[in-house]
């Protein structure tokens, strides 16, 4: 009964039961974000799962975002990182990065729901509202070969400003082999706890991962019975990781001084898991899609 709870949790509401032994027999992989439903509390979730699909409440995911053994980045840098929310004051649950002025990129199960309605960028701290912007989201896009009932397979969306930002906008990566090369060193930077299970860091965290190839990410996962396809890339994985809640944020490398967006936080097992990395959008893989959304000089 618990394994089947499980799947049609995860599998309807892309709900991470973190909480829960999973299994290769069960859904083992979870999006970076836990979705709750509106003043409904979260072991509640499988009974009202069927009359919460069919009502008015928005679904907006709730869970703190963690990057595992992060460490505080300098006040003021990295100001492309933007928190998504429900309103300008609800707490961040995904991430995205400021692409150009009015554009940002994230993960398609972002989009899920609409529950993002606004963007905190270029902000420090956790609460969004002590500095930086906020600027409210007018159109979200998916990848059109985005597939919710997989969920991971081209997990890229394009959100649209209101407004331009006033923050510089990372450079976008689109050559493959010089950026993501396996044991190339990468940066993940979110908000949240500095190990599994600890409060909220009120401030923005960063840590290095290397690069996988994707062979070697899917023979860590095929136990899991899971298809890394050529438009996912995998970082990380023991001590240092992405966890619930950070799903949509950075994957960079820096070349020259400049720093590059190569993938989008996407999937993972568990936290921090040895022999299990993270697993991001490859930037590369979605040149076709993104680049209409941006003018002529952003790239």
């Amino acid at each position: 009964m618990q394994s089947q709870l499980n799947y049609t949790v995860c599998d309807i509401l892309h709900v991470e039961l973190s909480s829960y032994e999973f299994n290769s027999s069960t859904l083992a992989i979870s999006p970076h974000f836990t979705n709750h439903i509106v003043m409904v509390k979260f072991l509640a979730l499988a009974a009202v799962a069927a009359s919460a699909a069919a009502s008015a409440a928005v679904q907006i995911p709730q869970s703190p975002p963690k990057v595992i053994n992060g460490t505080e980045v300098p006040m003021g840098k990295y100001s492309y990182v933007t928190s998504l929310r429900h309103d300008e004051t609800y707490p961040s649950n995904c991430i995205a990065s400021l692409v150009a002025p009015k554009i940002l990129v994230t993960a398609a199960h972002c989009s899920l729901y609409e529950w993002a309605r606004f963007a905190s960028i270029g902000s420090h701290y956790l609460n969004g509202t002590m500095d930086g912007e906020r600027i409210k989201i007018v159109k979200r896009t998916q990848h059109p070969k985005y597939n919710k009932a997989s969920r991971y397979d081209y997990d890229f969306a394009v959100f649209e400003l209101e407004t331009a930002s006033s923050f510089p906008p990372i450079k976008l990566n689109w050559d493959e082999d010089q950026f993501s090369a396996p044991g190339v060193v990468a940066w993940v930077r979110g908000f949240g706890t500095t190990k599994s299970d600890e409060s909220q860091s009120p401030v923005l965290l960063e840590a290095d991962v290397p690069i996988y190839s994707n062979a070697a990410c899917q023979k860590a996962f095929s136990s899991l019975k899971y298809n890394i396809t050529g438009s996912m890339i995998c970082a990380g994985g023991e001590s240092k990781d992405v966890c619930q809640g950070n799903s949509g944020g950075p994957l960079t490398v820096t070349r020259n001084g400049i720093e590059y967006l190569v993938g989008v936080t996407s999937l993972g097992f568990r936290c921090g898991v040895k022999g299990y990395p993270g697993g991001y959008a490859r930037i590369s893989e979605a040149r076709d899609f993104i680049e209409p959304f941006l003018p002529k000089t952003a790239c």
